[in-house]
C-alpha cells in the first residue's frame, strides 16, 4: 500500500487532469481499531477493523464540494475526482470559500502514537478486563468496553500542505451496578500510552462507587457546595470552549460579548492547548498548525478561536479549530476538596447535558453513577440523583479549590482536575439510578 502523503499527491494530480483550475485538498487516515466489550461480568465480543478513508475536496473559486470513499482502487479514485469536480461546479458560490492553505511548518519531537498501546492483541485485552472484573463480586453486574485506534492522518493540499502525524488512543470504560438496581458507579479513562491504561484502578473505583451508592437516600433540592469530580467538571468546562468564538462574540451572540480581557471565573481557573503538554493532533481539519494557546489565564478570558473567514474579514490572524484542552491542577487534595464542607455533593459526572440559554452558558445535566452526602467535610451517604441547571460561568466563579492531579475521563486531549464551587443548583430530584 502507498504511503498516505504519496496517496494523496497521486489524486491531486488526479484532479489537476480533471480541471487545472481547480484547487484540492485531500485527507487521508488510515486506522486499525480494537474492541472488547463486556456485560454481566464477562466478555461479550471482540474485533479488530483497518479502515483507510479519502476525504477530497475541491475547490472552483467559490464554488466547493467535498466526497469520501473508503475504496482505493484506481478506478475508485478516478470516480472520487470525477464526482467531486462535477459537484463542485454545479454548487452554488459560498461567499465564505477560503482558499485551500499552502505549506505549514510542524514542530520537532511530537510522538502521539505508541505501538504497544496500538497493537495489544485481543488475550492482552482480556487479560486487563480481568483484572477490572476482579472487583466484581456476586452483588455486582459489571458492562464496559475497551476501544483502541491506531493509525495515521494526512492532509495534503494542491497549494504545497503536507502535513501528517501518527496516533494512537485507548478508551476504556467500566459501569458496574448493585443487583437490587440502586446503586451504579462508572469510571473511565482514555489515554495515548500503555503504561497509563490502569485497568485494575478503573474496574475498582466503578465497583467500589456501585457498592457505596447503593440504597440512597433523598436530599431536598437546592443550592449547595459541590465537589465535582473531573468527569464532572469535564462536561462544564466543554461548554466554555465551545462558546470561545470570535465570530459569535463579534455578531453578539455569545456569553463572552464584552468580556475579552476580563474575569470570567475564579483566578484558580486556566485553560490551555499546548501540544507540549497535551498528546492533542498538531494541526487541524484544514491542515492549520496550532500553536501553543491559553484562553483563560487565571480566570481572565485571553483569546478566542478566529476561523480564515473571519480572520480575512476582521483584519486579524487565524487560531485554527483546536480539540485539545487543559484546565490547569490547583493544590487540592481530595480531603481538601472536602474539608470544610458542611453539607454538600459530591458529583461522579453528568449525564444528557444540554444549553438552557447560550447567551449565559446555562446548561443543564443529570447527575449519574455516583453522587454522595458529605457532612463536615466526610463523604457521609448515597443520595439519589438530581437534575441541576447552573450557569457555567457562576459555577466557575464560585470556585473555590481545584484538584491536584489531572484525569483524561473523556478524551486523551481533555485534561481536567477535579473542582469544588459554591451555590450550585441540584433543581429537582432524579429517581434514576
Amino acid at each position: 500500500m502507498a504511503a498516505p502523503s504519496a496517496e494523496a499527491k497521486a489524486i491531486l494530480a488526479l484532479v489537476k487532469k480533471a480541471d487545472a483550475k481547480a484547487e484540492a485538498l485531500v485527507n487521508v487516515q488510515n486506522t486499525h481499531r480494537a474492541n472488547t466489550r463486556f456485560a454481566r461480568n464477562e466478555i461479550t465480543t471482540s474485533a479488530e477493523i483497518d479502515d483507510s478513508r479519502v476525504s477530497l475536496t475541491v475547490q472552483l473559486g467559490l464554488r466547493s464540494a467535498t466526497a469520501n470513499t473508503n475504496q482505493k482502487s484506481p478506478a475508485a479514485l478516478q470516480a472520487l475526482v470525477e464526482r467531486t469536480v462535477a459537484m463542485a461546479k454545479l454548487s452554488p458560490e459560498l461567499p465564505e470559500a477560503m482558499p485551500v492553505l499552502g505549506a505549514q511548518k510542524l514542530g520537532a519531537g511530537l510522538t502521539l502514537s505508541e505501538d504497544a498501546l496500538g497493537t495489544l492483541d485481543a488475550a492482552s485485552r482480556a487479560k486487563g478486563i480481568a483484572a477490572a472484573l476482579s472487583h466484581s463480586k456476586d452483588e455486582l453486574m459489571t458492562a464496559g468496553v475497551l476501544e483502541i485506534e491506531h493509525g495515521t492522518v494526512n492532509r495534503v493540499s494542491s497549494a504545497g500542505l503536507d502535513v501528517s502525524v501518527a496516533y494512537t488512543e485507548a478508551g476504556f470504560s467500566v459501569t458496574s451496578r448493585t443487583k437490587d438496581g440502586t446503586g451504579s458507579g462508572w469510571n473511565s479513562i482514555h489515554t495515548r500510552r500503555k503504561a497509563e491504561l490502569d485497568f485494575e484502578k478503573v474496574g475498582r473505583i466503578a465497583a467500589e462507587k456501585a457498592r457505596a451508592s447503593a440504597k440512597p437516600k433523598a436530599l431536598e433540592p437546592g443550592r449547595y457546595t459541590v465537589v465535582l469530580e473531573p468527569a464532572a467538571a469535564a462536561t462544564l468546562c466543554q461548554y466554555v470552549v465551545g462558546s470561545l468564538d470570535r465570530r459569535a462574540v463579534d455578531e453578539g451572540r455569545s456569553c463572552f460579548v464584552g468580556k475579552l480581557g476580563q474575569r470570567i471565573a475564579n483566578e484558580r481557573i486556566t485553560f490551555t492547548s499546548d501540544t507540549k503538554t497535551n498528546p492533542m493532533l498538531p494541526f487541524d481539519g484544514e491542515g492549520t498548525v496550532l500553536a501553543p494557546r491559553t484562553w483563560v489565564d487565571k480566570g481572565v478570558l485571553k483569546e478566542f478561536f478566529v476561523s480564515r473567514f473571519w480572520a480575512r474579514k476582521q483584519n486579524t490572524t487565524a487560531t485554527g479549530s483546536y480539540d485539545g484542552f487543559e484546565v490547569l491542577p490547583g493544590d487540592a487534595t481530595r480531603e481538601q476538596l472536602l474539608s470544610g464542607i458542611k453539607r454538600g455533593v459530591l458529583i461522579t459526572r453528568f449525564w444528557y447535558s444540554n444549553f438552557i440559554d447560550a447567551k449565559t452558558l446555562g446548561v443543564t445535566a443529570l447527575t449519574r453513577d455516583g453522587t454522595f452526602l458529605i457532612e463536615d467535610g466526610v463523604v457521609t451517604s448515597p443520595i439519589k440523583n438530581f437534575r441541576m441547571n447552573n450557569s457555567v460561568l457562576a459555577a466557575l466563579e464560585k470556585v473555590d479549590a481545584v484538584g491536584n492531579t489531572i484525569e483524561t475521563p473523556q478524551s486523551a486531549v481533555w485534561r481536567v482536575p477535579a473542582l469544588r464551587t459554591h451555590e450550585f443548583l441540584l433543581a429537582s430530584t432524579s429517581d434514576a439510578v
